[in-house]
């Protein structure tokens, strides 16, 4: 059975959102609805002075360093909320990535860039890694060419480090916009 729940603080599309280990949802980045590219980020949580059945809400975590739209994100191996990609308020594609430090000093810190520029690509964590395939790789104004990613790479979280995987996608023009999960 569906349920309404309470809305987002702050309205937008083309967002990254994730379920974190302990149950809460943190969405962040997208565009508003005046079509600005937004770096706030919200995470939806049970009110920590309250009753056990007491209602969740959504509350405002700091915001990213980037405003970015049409990113990627996942929960890492210990826990924290990454964001990868996108494109900033130029519609410049993005190689840059966030993570959220989660805990009583919530924070985003920098993660190694990846190694190609992408947006509307998809991502998942995995044994450790963080794989990414697909996406746009130019601006919008150049999307005459193939813009579309048919690379993938992963990062390693105890190496610390992007590495491009040796296959390409099945594809000829890529992929891009696409959901994804793990099997």
């Amino acid at each position: 059975m569906c349920t309404p729940q309470p809305n987002l603080l702050c309205e937008r599309s083309q967002f990254s959102a994730a379920r974190l280990p302990d149950g809460r949802i943190v969405c962040a980045a997208g565009f508003d609805l005046d079509d600005t590219v937004i770096s706030s980020v919200e995470v939806y949580e049970r009110p920590t002075l309250g009753a056990v059945d007491a209602a969740w809400t959504w509350r405002q975590l700091p915001a990213m360093s980037v405003p970015r739209q049409g990113c990627g994100g996942c929960v890492l191996s210990d826990g924290r909320f990454t964001v990868l990609g996108g494109k900033d308020e130029n519609e410049e594609p993005l190689s840059s990535c966030e993570v959220l430090v989660v805990g009583h000093d919530e924070h985003w810190e920098v993660l190694p860039s990846m190694l190609e520029a992408r947006c509307g690509l998809a991502c998942a964590a995995v044994a450790g890694c963080i794989l990414v395939a697909g996406g746009f790789g130019r601006r919008r104004s150049e999307w005459r060419s193939p813009a579309r990613r048919r690379s993938a790479e992963v990062f390693d979280e105890v190496l610390g480090r992007w590495l491009q995987l040796p296959c390409d996608l099945p594809y000829n023009d890529g992929l891009c916009g696409m959901g994804s999960a793990t099997l």
